[in-house]
């Protein structure tokens, strides 16, 4: 018991705690993605149905583009209901005073978050207006504000990425520096084991085990503490959106994944390049170490 909570119950915790900061990045790098995803594939390209189309046109275009590889959604609003949300607009209907309606049926395309970049998007309106010809008048979308957003995404993805990194190599140095202040105080045995002629990875492995072992322990405590932060406060903004997140399989694996991957790796390499630095050195070093 004393054993336990000596170095080694420290050297968990300390762990842990680094893996859950590590937890918490991973966790927002899922969320702006999701972010990311939700807002290109709000982007909208209206797809108008010209007059001499047949009346069933803009259905069958709706079934045809749902079975595309680059379509999220398709939506077909027919003039008359296009003529209800502009007179509920507007507080009065244009058709009244106008005779007739002003308005043509049209197709709401939304695309993949993949296929919602200005090259993808000029493609896709050149494949259909080659393939529908005259049954579409016109195809519109805000290649502005298309940009704006990509832009904006991107300098997030590249910030959010230089500030993981710098995160990730703290982290690695924190957890290195831990194991190697728990093999100090083996290394006057480390060097006995190489003086009686053990083998470097018969020397390397207890150690490696041992902190492969605290690792583990430190991943499941950082994902029980990422878990009571999150799904504590799940109806409060933020954390509801990470519990979204975080309920479908892929995020929550790749999470888990990376929780459980950087808490069995950091430390066990950790562990074998301190007991090779200790195995390199004479004894009179070891004192003075």
């Amino acid at each position: 018991m004393k054993r336990f909570f000596g170095a080694k119950f420290t050297s968990t915790l300390s762990i842990a705690l680094v893996l859950f900061v590590l937890g918490l990045m991973t966790m927002g790098g899922l969320v702006a993605a999701r972010v990311a995803k939700e807002l290109r594939e709000r982007f909208t390209v209206t797809i108008t149905v010209s007059d001499v189309a047949s009346t069933d046109y803009g259905q069958r275009l709706v079934k045809r583009l749902n079975r595309s590889k680059y379509t999220a959604d398709a939506v077909y609003v027919s003039a008359d209901s296009a003529l209800k949300v502009l007179q509920n607009e507007l507080g009065e209907n244009p058709a009244e005073f106008l005779g007739y309606n002003p308005l043509s049926p049209t197709v709401e395309l939304k695309l993949k978050a993949e296929y919602a970049v200005a090259d993808s998007i000029e493609m896709i309106v050149k494949e259909l207006k080659r393939s529908q010809g005259a049954n579409i008048a016109a195809i519109d979308y805000n290649d502005t504000l298309l940009d704006m957003v990509n832009a904006n995404l991107k300098r997030f993805a590249i910030v959010l990425s230089v500030l993981a990194v710098v995160l990730l190599i703290i982290c690695v140095s924190l957890i290195g520096n831990t194991v190697r202040l728990i093999l100090h105080a083996d290394r006057f045995l480390i060097n006995t084991m190489r003086l009686v002629g053990a083998t470097k990875w018969f020397i390397r492995w207890p150690f490696i085990k041992t902190h492969i072992v605290c690792g583990l322990i430190a991943a499941f405590v950082a994902l029980l503490a990422l878990a009571a932060l999150v799904y504590g406060g799940a109806s409060q903004g933020l954390a509801n959106v990470i519990s979204e997140v975080l309920l479908q399989p892929i995020p929550l694996l790749i999470l888990v994944g990376t929780v459980v991957a950087l808490g069995v790796l950091i430390p066990a390499l950790a562990a074998w390049h301190a007991a090779d630095k200790y195995m390199g050195k004479s004894v009179d070093d070891l004192y003075l170490m």
